[in-house]
C-alpha cells in the first residue's frame, strides 16, 4: 500500500520553540551532592533546586553510535549542574529548532528540579515531544515552577531522536544479535536507562524510587504508551501520564505498513548511498551526514519507532487491548484542536477516506457542521478523531479493567484567541501543566478580528510546506496576566501533581473526575471555570473513526 497521505506521517512534531533556554547569574545557594558518579554542584532559584545536564550514559559517539546507552562515566572533582547542556542532533526548521540545532551526540542527560528541602517525594520524569526527530528536555515552556509548588520533583530527560536514534539496517542487526543486545530503537532505550539512572539517584535528590511517574506529550506521549507495553521498562516506574499520544501504527522490520517501508529495507538504502563498507566507517561518518533532510521528510523516509520484539514488542491500542501492558495507574488525554498536528503534513480528505475504507456519504454528513469547512481541516480531523481522540478512549477503557484510569478533554483557549483558532491547537496544554505561562508567547490584551479558519489553517500550512518554517500559529500562547488562564494552570497542575502522588487525579477532598470506562465514556473536561467533565464526547464521529481503527488493528 503506497502511502496517499503526502507527507502528514513524516511531520509529526509537536511544538515549537519561542526562545533560547534562559540561564541565570547566581545570587542564590549553590548546593552541592553526591551521586555514585561524583560531585554534582546545582542552583537554587524560584523556591526550586535544579541540576542540569547530569550524564545519565555515556556519550553515544564513536563506537557506541547505534548501540545500547551505556553507563556514565565517573568524573573528579565538583561538576557544574546550573546551566543545560546541548540538545541532541536535530533538522534546522526555523521558528521551531532554531536555538536547537546543530545539537551534540553527546546530549543523553537530564535535569532535575525539585521543592526546597524534598525528601521522599513523587518524581515525575517527563518525556519531550517532537515526533522522535526534534525538540529538547530544557525548552521554555518545559519550566515546572507549578508542578514544584505542589509537591513533586521534576525529571526532564533527552534521548537521541531521527537515524542517530532509530535505525536498523540489516548490518547493526546482526551486530547487535552476535553482542546478544537489542537494536534499532535507541532512543526509547535511552528512556529506559534514564529511567534506571532515577531509580538508582533519585533519593539523593529528595526523591522517592518507589513513586515514579513518567509523563510526556505527542512524541512523548507515544513514547509513554511504548513504554507501558515494552518489557525493557518493567518495574521502573508506578504511573504513567500520555499527553496527545496519537496511535498511528508503528513500523515494521520488513513489511510495508500504513504507507510506510520496511525498516531494514529503507535503512538499508541509506547505508549504500553512503558507500561505507564496514560498520566503523559507518559510524565514522559526521554527525551532518546521518541528520534527516527535507526530502526525508517530504518522503517519509525517515527513521522513527518500529516493532523489534525486545524494546517494542506491538502496538499499545492491541495490546492494551488484550491485557499486555504494565498495570499501573493511567492518566490520558487529547486536546480539543490536536488535528492541527495532521494540518502540517496537508492530510488529503478523500485519500485519507478511501485508505480507512470509509463512506464518503458517512464522511461528508459527520462533518458537515465542521467549523472549518476546508478539505486540509476536515482530512486532519478525521485523523485526530481516530488516532487521538478514538485512541485515548479505547487505550483508557483498557487499561481501567487492571488499574485506575483517567481520561481529560484540554478545551481552554485563552480569551483573545478564540476567533482564530477551532480550539487549543496540539502542546497548548503545556506551559498550563507545568505552570510556566510567561515561557511562551503572549496573546494579545484584545480579542483577535474573527477571521477564515480555513483560510488562516492553510496560510499557515504554506508557510510550512513552502519555507520550512514552522508558523507562530502553532506554537503554544497564553495571558499570563488573566485569571482565567491562572485558575486552568492551577487546575492542571494539582491534577498532574495529585495523580502523580496517588494515582487519582482528584484533589482538595473533591470526586469530580471520574474513572473511565467506554460505557459511561465520561471524561475531565478543562475548560472554562470551575471542574467540569463532558460525557460521550463527540461520539458520532469519534465512533465512526473508532470502527476503522480496531479494523486496521484486526481488534474487531
Amino acid at each position: 500500500m503506497k502511502n496517499p497521505i503526502g507527507s502528514v506521517f513524516a511531520l509529526t512534531l509537536a511544538i515549537a520553540t519561542t526562545s533560547a533556554h534562559a540561564e541565570f547569574s547566581f545570587n542564590e545557594p549553590r548546593p552541592i551532592v553526591q551521586i555514585a558518579n561524583g560531585k554534582l554542584q546545582g542552583v537554587e532559584r524560584d523556591g526550586m533546586v535544579m541540576f542540569k545536564n547530569i550524564p545519565y550514559a555515556a556519550p553515544p559517539v564513536g563506537e557506541l553510535r547505534w548501540r545500547p546507552p551505556q553507563p556514565p562515566k565517573n568524573w573528579t572533582g565538583v561538576r557544574d549542574a546550573s546551566k543545560y547542556g546541548e540538545a541532541c542532533p536535530q533538522p534546522l526548521v526555523f521558528g521551531y529548532t532554531n536555538e536547537l540545532v546543530p545539537g551534540n551526540e553527546d546530549c543523553l542527560k537530564l535535569s532535575i528540579y525539585a521543592p526546597k528541602g524534598a525528601k521522599d517525594r513523587p518524581v515525575m520524569v517527563w518525556i519531550h515531544g517532537g515526533g522522535l526527530i526534534a525538540g529538547a528536555s530544557w525548552e521554555p515552556y518545559y519550566y515546572p515552577p507549578g508542578l514544584i509548588r505542589e509537591g513533586v520533583i521534576v525529571v526532564s530527560i533527552d534521548y537521541r531522536m531521527g537515524r542517530l536514534g532509530f535505525f536498523a539496517p540489516q548490518e547493526l542487526i546482526d551486530e547487535a544479535k552476535a553482542k546478544g543486545e537489542p537494536f534499532g530503537n535507541y532512543g526509547i532505550m535511552d528512556q529506559i536507562q534514564a529511567l534506571k539512572w532515577v531509580r538508582d539517584n533519585i533519593a539523593t535528590f529528595g526523591g522517592d524510587p518507589k513513586n515514579v511517574t513518567i509523563f510526556g506529550q505527542s512524541g512523548g506521549g507515544r513514547s509513554v504508551t511504548w513504554l507501558m507495553t515494552s518489557p525493557a521498562a518493567e518495574g521502573l516506574f508506578h504511573k504513567a501520564i500520555a499527553q496527545s499520544p496519537n496511535q498511528l501504527p508503528l513500523r515494521d522490520l520488513r513489511k510495508e505498513v500504513f504507507g510506510k517501508p520496511g525498516v531494514i529495507e529503507n535503512d538499508n538504502k541509506f547505508v549504500a548511498s553512503k558507500g561505507r563498507k564496514s560498520l566503523a566507517e559507518l559510524r565514522a561518518l559526521p554527525t551532518d551526514e546521518v541528520m534527516l533532510t527535507p526530502q526525508d521528510f517530504a518522503e517519509g523516509n525517515f527513521d522513527s519507532s518500529f516493532i523489534d520484539g525486545q524494546i517494542l514488542v506491538g502496538d499499545p491500542l492491541p495490546l492494551f487491548a488484550q491485557g499486555k501492558h504494565h498495570k499501573v495507574p493511567l492518566m490520558i488525554g487529547t486536546m480539543k484542536w490536536d488535528a492541527s498536528l495532521f494540518t502540517v503534513g496537508g492530510v488529503n480528505k478523500d485519500a485519507f477516506t478511501k485508505l480507512m475504507g470509509q463512506d464518503p456519504k458517512i464522511i461528508d454528513r459527520l462533518y458537515a457542521k465542521y467549523p472549518a469547512q476546508c478539505d486540509l481541516a476536515i482530512g486532519a480531523q478525521m485523523m485526530a478523531d481516530g488516532f487521538f481522540t478514538a485512541a485515548v478512549k479505547l487505550l483508557a477503557d483498557s487499561a481501567n479493567k487492571a488499574a485506575p484510569s483517567y481520561a481529560y478533554h484540554f478545551s481552554y483557549l485563552t480569551p483573545t484567541l478564540r476567533n482564530k483558532y477551532i480550539g487549543p491547537a496540539h502542546s497548548f496544554e503545556i506551559p498550563y501543566m507545568f505552570g510556566g505561562l510567561d515561557t511562551v508567547y503572549s496573546a494579545p490584551a484584545k480579542m483577535t478580528a474573527a477571521v477564515s479558519l480555513c483560510k488562516t489553517i492553510i496560510d499557515a500550512h504554506t508557510v510550512m510546506k513552502e519555507k520550512d518554517q514552522w508558523p507562530a500559529y502553532w506554537t503554544p500562547t497564553t495571558s499570563p496576566d488573566r485569571k482565567d488562564d491562572r485558575d486552568m494552570s492551577l487546575q492542571m497542575s494539582k491534577s498532574w501533581a495529585s495523580f502523580a502522588k496517588t494515582g487519582n487525579p482528584n484533589y482538595d477532598g473533591k470526586a469530580t473526575w471520574p474513572r473511565y470506562d467506554i460505557s459511561n465514556d465520561v471524561m475531565r473536561e478543562f475548560t472554562n471555570g470551575p471542574q467540569k467533565t463532558v460525557k460521550n464526547l463527540d461520539r458520532e464521529r469519534v465512533d465512526y473513526q473508532m470502527k476503522s481503527i480496531k479494523t486496521l488493528y484486526q481488534m474487531q
